[in-house]
């Protein structure tokens, strides 16, 4: 049984940013993750809350490993890892500061910040999205100039689509039937999307481990259209990270320190995922751990840069075709200062993928 990922789909990114604002406090309430108090006073005795942006799987073994491996233990730090899911927003429950650190893709922290959240990030694990549109070969959907009259799966986080039907002059209330995206592939199986909406490491598994071969389908990669976004960061509350820039630190320099042991043991790393109480099985969080590496080490530059070039062109893309109305401040967003001193701590460890390879021959 593979785990499931989809994200419930609002009518569009702009009502669900604009609902962020005035839910942050009540949802974070609800949720039950106030045990750390407001995001400048947390913390002083070394506990800290982390929010993932899904349930427990592989995307988060950073994480766990940190956490199982004792490296959060290292740095004076008492971690709470609060899983995500349906109800749950990492980045409304960081940015109202009922916990310290989310997990999460940077398109949504930029569509977090765009109402108010003030959230910092402070490594990029992904420099670019995982995020993918599936479709099926036969088809023939190879770009947006195609997507007319089609129905595409969605989750509230595919902005990266948004984006590329604005920048192809695609109206996503006219000219495609946006669909809400559940938590299998079973509406793209059964024909009910043309297109779904998928991450390269968790739906395309699951579509080949139903029995369609990668052969039959089209995997669009939002980069060939130059509409990619940051993926999967580490971020914290923009308070607590200034009231406290030595715990932020010590949090990155450890869940990085997670990353790399995951690069060279993803097999143990699945174990604590599994241990932690994923409802995965093994040999498909095998699977996922591999693709996790094979996206997080897939550049030249070390786990964690914040590249500004990168979150520019993120900026530019949400701003350009109108996911985010305001153009970010970069240097508020990009904690440079924290991802730097968190290095300083990493010296005994190779940061970059110059000894990565990826296992072959995995089927998930």
């Amino acid at each position: 049984m593979s785990i499931l990922r989809a994200r419930p789909h609002s009518a569009g990114p702009r009502s669900r940013a604009l609902r962020l604002a005035g839910a942050a406090v009540a949802t974070a309430a609800a949720i039950s993750l106030t045990a750390c108090g407001s995001g400048d006073s947390a913390g002083s005795d070394g506990k800290v809350d982390v929010v993932l942006g899904w349930v427990i799987q592989p995307e988060f073994a950073s994480v766990y490993a940190a956490e199982a491996l004792g490296y959060y233990d290292e740095a004076g730090l008492d971690v709470t890892i609060k899983p995500g899911g349906p109800e749950v927003n990492a980045e409304q429950l960081v940015g109202a500061g009922s916990a310290q650190f989310g997990v999460d893709n940077g398109s949504n922290v930029f569509l977090s910040n765009d109402v108010g959240t003030g959230l910092v990030t402070l490594a990029q694990l992904e420099q670019e999205t995982s995020l993918r549109l599936v479709s099926r070969a036969a088809d023939g959907l190879q770009g947006p100039e195609t997507w007319a009259g089609k129905r595409i799966g969605v989750w509230s986080s595919a902005n990266s689509l948004y984006a590329s039907l604005a920048k192809h002059d695609i109206d996503k209330d006219t000219d495609v039937t946006l669909v809400e995206q559940g938590f299998d592939m079973s509406q793209f199986l059964n024909g009910e999307i043309d297109m779904a909406s998928a991450y390269g490491y968790n739906e395309v598994g699951q579509i080949l481990q139903a029995g369609v071969p990668m052969s039959d389908l089209t995997i669009y990669d939002y980069a060939d259209d130059s509409t990619a976004t940051l993926g999967l960061q580490l971020f914290g509350n923009g308070e607590f990270v200034e009231a406290e820039p030595e715990k932020a630190a010590d949090f990155t320099a450890a869940t990085i320190r997670g990353q790399v042991y995951c690069r060279d043991n993803p097999e143990e790393c699945v174990d604590f995922v599994s241990d932690a109480g994923a409802s995965i099985d093994r040999d498909f969080m095998l699977w996922q751990m591999n693709e996790v590496n094979r996206s997080v080490w897939s550049t030249e530059v070390p786990i964690g840069t914040l590249d500004r070039n990168s979150y520019q062109q993120t900026a530019d893309v949400l701003t350009g075709t109108g996911v985010i109305e305001n153009q970010p401040d970069l240097d508020a967003v990009m904690g440079t200062e924290i991802y730097d001193a968190a290095v300083a701590k990493l010296t005994d460890i190779d940061l970059t993928n110059t000894g990565f390879a990826p296992k072959e021959n995995l089927v998930p």
